[in-house]
């Protein structure tokens, strides 16, 4: 009698613990990704701070989203703060746009981003970077605090990233690391909308830009600006090119690995252009710009950059471009 109690007291304990197992809110991790996935549109809107050297940008940013039967439609808008001037990316049904208006320039480009890699803005790659074998997730008193090893596609200095979460899985704060914790970048988010009753209007492209003026300092006469990252290569030879009009400065870096930087002061057209770009998008949140082979071009704080080089790869020429200080060469 006594070992039927115990074994009917055993089967109440097994019984007991698998509907705990059944009824236990799954980790906020899983939660998450089943929201986002669940998701068929969203608004994003924060500060982002980006740390260049001893430098900080500070940009405001915008990210609009939506999902319409097996089509997916992205709008991100980078504002910086210093320049007050602003880029947009655009993904549509008839590809892949980067809206300069101190340039007066509508790039198109061809490819499937911003899929082709994470983004720390996206929701979608908060979801990805949740899905390693690092990931550690704490319960706080207002949400969820989520730490994870990370990889970014031309941007090597990011390598761990903790996410806060509200209590309702909304994002609030998102800050990557280097190898050293040192902060790398960090977005503070003010708004958060699952339902943000966005249309596909809302991912049209402008065919005509109001022309803006970038709040630049830097002039001909302070050029040419130098990268602070070189692999060891060094300056060895500085020379300045005419160009129907235009001043381009031209810098040759010898090393075991070569390379060559045309930069000139960024001149806004007259009328809007729509320009169709070879190559990819190249998208390191610091840097937009164009990779095609051997070359990458990008413009940052009013500064047209093209590098050249058979002996870099693409994320080697993005951190060339991404490091190019206000260093004046006299």
């Amino acid at each position: 009698m006594k070992k039927k109690v115990i074994l009917i007291a055993a089967g109440a304990i097994v019984i007991i613990a698998a509907f705990f197992m059944i009824f236990k809110d799954p980790p906020f991790e899983q939660q998450f990704q089943e929201t986002t996935a669940d998701l068929t549109s969203y608004l994003l809107e924060g500060d982002m701070e980006i740390t260049k050297g001893e430098d900080i940008k500070s940009y405001a940013i915008k990210v609009k989203y939506l999902k319409e039967q097996e089509e997916e439609y992205f709008r991100v808008s980078f504002t910086d703060k210093d320049l007050n001037q602003e880029q947009e990316i655009i993904r549509n049904t008839e590809g892949v746009y980067v809206i300069t208006p101190s340039l007066n320039q509508i790039f198109k480009f061809e490819g499937n981003w911003p899929t082709n890699s994470i983004k720390p803005y996206l929701l979608q790659s908060m979801s990805e970077v949740m899905d390693g074998d690092s990931v550690q997730c704490e319960k706080t008193q207002d949400g969820y605090k989520v730490s994870t090893a990370v990889s970014y596609p031309n941007n090597k200095n990011f390598v761990q990233q903790e996410m806060l979460f509200s209590s309702d899985a909304k994002i609030t704060y998102l800050e990557i690391f280097n190898s050293d914790h040192v902060s790398q970048l960090k977005i503070v988010f003010s708004k958060v909308d699952y339902e943000p009753g966005l249309t596909v209007e809302d991912f049209n492209v402008p065919q005509q830009l109001e022309k803006t003026t970038a709040s630049s300092n830097v002039a001909n006469e302070d050029l040419p600006l130098l990268p602070m990252e070189t692999f060891d290569a060094t300056l060895t030879n500085s020379s300045v090119l005419e160009n129907e009009g235009t001043l381009q400065h031209i810098l040759e870096y010898s090393g075991e690995k070569n390379f060559t930087i045309v930069e000139q002061i960024a001149e806004s057209e007259e009328t809007t252009q729509t320009i169709i770009m070879s190559g990819d998008l190249i998208d390191a949140v610091s840097l937009l710009g164009r990779y095609d082979g051997n070359q990458m071009s990008a413009v940052i704080d009013s500064i047209q950059y093209t590098i050249y080089s058979e002996d870099l790869n693409e994320q080697e020429m993005a951190e060339i471009l991404s490091s190019m200080q206000v260093v004046v060469m006299k």
